[in-house]
């Protein structure tokens, strides 16, 4: 589960607990599979044994999948705490720059947006893309005031 916070590339992530299921995209479908997993191993382990030895290995392995969703909420909770990565941040600003400046249907200079906030920057891209894939869209610049005040807002 660990997995699901600490590496960036889903194709590198592996999980032996779920051997035999696909690996999950998020921490959601994680618990789902978990659950799915529970399911298959109480079947298989009480064959011949009876509906109540089903049940009781079906509600012994749901309570460690509710264990394990209560752990995965507290710990997206505290991590939500934490301030953001300055540094990832900073790497989103300037590959959002680069996006811009270098798909920007109207003249603007970096020094116009590069001190507009990460969001902003985010949905001119965004924006951008929109006005490539609609030949219709009026190819305008933004409004430069808009994300001004915005970042005025941000720092007060």
């Amino acid at each position: 589960m660990k997995r699901l916070y600490t590496e960036v590339d889903p194709s590198k992530r592996t999980f032996p607990s779920l051997h035999g299921f696909r690996i999950p995209k998020n921490i959601d479908e994680y618990l789902k599979l978990k659950a799915k997993q529970v399911e298959y191993m109480a079947k298989e382990e009480s064959k011949g044994l009876g509906d109540s030895n089903l049940q009781g290995r079906m509600q012994h392995g749901l309570s460690k999948v509710r264990k394990l969703e209560d752990f995965a909420r507290g710990l997206s909770k505290s991590m939500s705490d934490l301030p953001p990565n300055t540094e990832h941040q900073n790497t989103l600003r300037d590959d959002f720059l680069n996006i811009i400046m270098h798909t920007k249907p109207y003249k603007a200079y970096r020094s116009n947006i590069k001190d507009w906030p990460l969001e902003a920057l985010k949905e001119e891209v965004d924006r951008i893309e929109l006005m490539k894939k609609d030949p219709c869209m009026k190819k305008s610049a933004p409004n430069w005031k808009k994300n001004t005040r915005r970042l005025m807002w941000m720092k007060h």
